[in-house]
């Protein structure tokens, strides 16, 4: 009799749908080989290995790197910036071609920087300049250059041994609003980190082509202290072609490295652009309560913490950047109220946790086009934000989830490719009750499983490829709408799903995702 059932079941499983194969035998119904991926794969491999052993070619454009890997075109939207210059700011200093240099505490500056980013980390700075020695060249009122830094130094009697080719900065350097620092591409500027230099901008910085970087071994009586560039106040930045190695530390995004911090109170210099610029070593490229920034074709390499950071920086545009090397943490964080914000067309190699994160109320955040590849835990999250746009990304073998969406509402996940991932290709979880993500033309094949939801609340399916995601199609609390899925692997069939239901409308109902919905 037993064996009779068992007969009645092969025969049953042989005739009817993919997903009872799956059943019998998962392993004669994983599916083919995708050659296409395989090869983008290996490329991708290529390029990793050239940049880890090839100083020179870290310093190539993405372009002109994916050119050489024969992957012209994998990025799409990549930008075309040609050659950008920095943009000047001589009409406001007309009459005062050159800052006035003077010798006073940075204690105020610290306190400028505290009032919105808090004390942490200030001691180090502190602790880092011996018997309470807080003196710092200082300028006001016009331009700065390297040559004027050196000039000051010596007139005031604070540095002597600063001169062209052996620029070694040993002192503190803070300059007010009404200056702006102008760095050329001659300038090589090097920040002693046993003296414990630094400098703070409450002005326009304008870096052209020039390098800054950390040099020294530990500060002897303040170990975590590392130099850094931070812009602050009504401050921005204009860099283009630089360079930047070394510098930054601590736990904010004050003294991160290269930071634009800006207070909400004080006006503006200008906008902040980071064009084809190259950052290694560093903590964290941060970019704080900035409107409008843009940060298009940039070399992020072997970051000590997550390599760029968007926090409170509202409509923000991140296109065409390359993110390679040792990462410990996110590639790329979009915080704290960062609407609008566009991540489009960058490329991150490697790296661990999930490549681009973006959370807290950072809502109507695209990220679009972007290449995500062997990410050592997931590739995209988005967590507690509202109608967040994930389209066009490429997602390959991420350790852990592809996309990964939780507690936000009225999300779009359309016209992905992803694979290989290590969990669920896509995952949804701890919605909100009511809360709608809508998953359209993606394409999933080799993850772990293609879609899988813990309290996915609703979700709306339309047009996704799952052919090549047997032979597990869903998991989670969706596990038992898995025959849904094996009977319309292509989704021709427009679905409505969630962990007790699966409704098949005529057509489907974007979430509302209009601007007053959550006013």
């Amino acid at each position: 009799m037993a064996r009779a059932r068992a007969q009645i079941f092969v025969a049953t499983c042989l005739a009817a749908t993919l997903f009872c194969a799956s059943l019998l035998a998962p392993g004669s119904a994983r599916a083919a080989p995708d050659f296409q991926l395989l090869a983008l794969d290996k490329k991708l491999q290529d390029l990793s290995d050239l940049l880890d052993r090839n100083p020179a070619a870290r310093q190539l454009s993405l372009s002109q790197l994916l050119m050489q890997a024969g992957l012209s075109g994998l990025t799409e939207d990549l930008p075309r910036t040609g050659n950008p210059q920095v943009v000047a700011s001589d009409e406001a200093f007309a009459q005062h071609p050159e800052a006035v240099a003077t010798v006073e505490t940075f204690r105020t500056a610290l306190a400028l920087l505290t009032q919105v980013h808090g004390g942490q980390d200030n001691l180090d700075i502190l602790l880092a300049h011996p018997e309470q020695n807080t003196d710092a060249l200082t300028f006001r009122g016009g331009i700065v250059t390297l040559d004027l830094i050196r000039q000051s130094l010596r007139a005031l009697g604070l540095q002597s041994d600063m001169r062209p080719g052996q620029d070694i900065l040993r002192i503190p350097v803070v300059l007010w609003q009404d200056t702006v620092l102008r760095l050329g591409p001659d300038d090589r500027l090097a920040m002693s980190r046993p003296d414990g230099a630094f400098i703070i901008s409450f002005g326009r910085v304008e870096i052209d082509g020039a390098r800054i970087a950390a040099t020294g071994g530990p500060n002897p009586t303040s170990k975590d202290f590392v130099p850094f560039l931070t812009i602050g106040g009504g401050g921005s930045l204009d860099a283009v072609g630089a360079s930047f190695q070394g510098l930054g530390f601590g736990n904010t995004p004050k003294f991160s490295g290269v930071s634009v911090v800006a207070h909400a109170l004080m006006p503006s210099t200008g906008d902040t652009r980071i064009l084809g610029s190259h950052f290694e070593d560093l903590q964290t490229v941060s970019v704080n309560g900035t409107a409008g920034s843009v940060i298009n074709g940039n070399r992020f390499y072997n970051m000590r913490n997550n390599a760029l950071l968007l926090s409170s920086a509202t409509e923000a545009h991140l296109e065409g950047n390359l993110f390679f090397g040792k990462g410990p943490t996110n590639a790329v964080r979009v915080l704290a109220g960062s609407d609008k914000a566009v991540v489009k067309g960058n490329v991150l190699l490697d790296g661990d946790r999930s490549g681009i994160l973006v959370q807290g109320s950072s809502d109507r955040v695209e990220v679009s086009g972007n290449v995500i590849w062997r990410r050592s835990g997931g590739a995209i999250k988005y967590q507690r934000t509202r109608c967040g746009v994930v389209r066009d990304n490429v997602v390959l073998n991420s350790r852990q989830k592809g996309i990964d969406i939780r507690s936000s509402d009225g999300v779009l996940i359309e016209g992905n490719t992803i694979s290989g991932s290590g969990s669920a290709g896509i995952w949804i979880s701890a919605q909100p009750k009511g809360a709608q993500t809508l998953i359209s033309g993606n394409v999933l094949r080799g993850n772990e499983a293609g879609l899988a939801t813990a309290t996915g609340a609703q979700i709306l399916m339309s047009g996704n490829d799952f052919s090549n995601q047997l032979p597990r199609l869903v998991d989670g609390d969706i596990t038992p709408r898995n025959r849904d899925f094996a009977r319309d692997l292509r989704g021709r069939s427009p679905m409505v799903l969630s962990a007790s239901e699966t409704v098949f409308p005529e057509a489907l109902v974007a979430p509302d995702c209009s601007e007053g919905r959550w006013q």
